[in-house]
């Protein structure tokens, strides 16, 4: 193994390991955590790293990737670089083997990009962040992902009926609700989903967001679906099934509201009467029209990340007499 073999991310670090020498990690897995490590069931033993900020999967190949988080236990930051250092055992024959030093480096980061800025309309979303650059400080040249599948670069944004606007450091992209949105389903409440992501290489980088459903008249309490991840650079197609918990919620607009969540979700109720507002519209015939909308900000905090995440919802309803 080589240094090479090692991939940066915002929050973690990667090691791609063959799994002829998976051996010598769950050996020393079992030495520096004092448990037993077992490969047979990967959801019990990542159960078990977990709470050391580690992971372990197998890819495709069946080969593994091991998971640091910068966060986890026995990495150290020495000299502006997260180092954890691996003392693997390689058999060199039936009977014996020797130690193999490896470390793993990655460049010390800000903090990532953690804001989102989406604005809900009748016919469409647009959705603002910040451009991400890698651990090396280094400009990505970047491509849309729409449901995981359509990847075009940015300039052919058109062919998934998405626009796109650079204006550093943000990025905004903008589509039609009917076009670029899927429903889904959150206990009994119905959003719109935009899955969206931007990709360079093996980074991926979220533009997921959800709108709620277009209502004419405003309902009793707003309900709103915040969407779980990791904001900064993450490992494109790795850990899909990784969860997020909750540890806390704060809407600046009001202290009454509730939260709950799902695997993948946030749901939040908030009474419409604390966050809803009028403003004037200009309706088909030129009259002038009440319109209503509201604005939140929410900050949400995981268990499982150092990093607040900062959400903020705008929703404009019809223009309407």
């Amino acid at each position: 193994m080589t240094e090479g073999d090692v991939e940066c991310f915002s929050e973690y670090m990667e090691l791609w390991i063959h799994r002829m020498r998976i051996e010598g990690l769950r050996l020393w897995l079992s030495g520096i955590l004092r448990i037993q490590v077992g490969l047979v069931s990967m959801e019990n033993l990542n159960h078990q790293l977990s709470s050391c900020g580690f992971a372990l999967r197998r890819d495709l190949d069946k080969n593994y990737i091991f998971r640091v988080m910068y966060s986890g236990s026995f990495v150290q930051l020495e000299h502006g670089s997260y180092v954890i250092v691996l003392n693997l055992l390689k058999r060199v024959s039936r009977f014996g083997g020797r130690t193999q030093k490896f470390m793993m480096k990655c460049p010390a980061v800000l903090a990532p990009p953690n804001r989102e800025y989406i604005q809900c309309y009748s016919d469409f979303i647009q959705v603002t962040r910040e451009i991400p650059v890698d651990n090396w400080n280094n400009k990505l040249d970047w491509s849309l992902a729409l449901r995981g599948s359509l990847v075009v670069a940015l300039e052919d944004s058109s062919l998934i009926q998405v626009n796109v606007e650079m204006h550093k450091p943000n990025i905004t992209v903008q589509g039609r609700r009917g076009t670029v949105l899927s429903p889904v389903q959150v206990f009994k409440s119905e959003g719109h989903f935009l899955p969206l992501k931007l990709v360079s290489g093996h980074y991926a980088y979220s533009m997921e967001a959800t709108c709620p459903n277009v209502n004419q008249l405003p309902a009793k309490d707003t309900v709103l679906h915040v969407y779980k991840r990791r904001m900064g650079l993450t490992k494109r197609g790795g850990y899909q099934n990784e969860t997020l918990s909750v540890s806390s919620v704060i809407v600046e607009q009001t202290d009454t509201f509730t939260w709950s969540e799902t695997s993948d979700f946030v749901q939040l109720i908030i009474p419409t009467s604390h966050i809803q507002q009028k403003k004037e519209c200009i309706g088909q015939e030129g009259q002038k029209l009440p319109q209503n909308f509201y604005k939140i900000d929410a900050v949400l905090t995981f268990k499982e990340t150092n990093h607040k995440m900062l959400w903020t919802m705008e929703n404009t309803s019809p223009c309407s007499g």
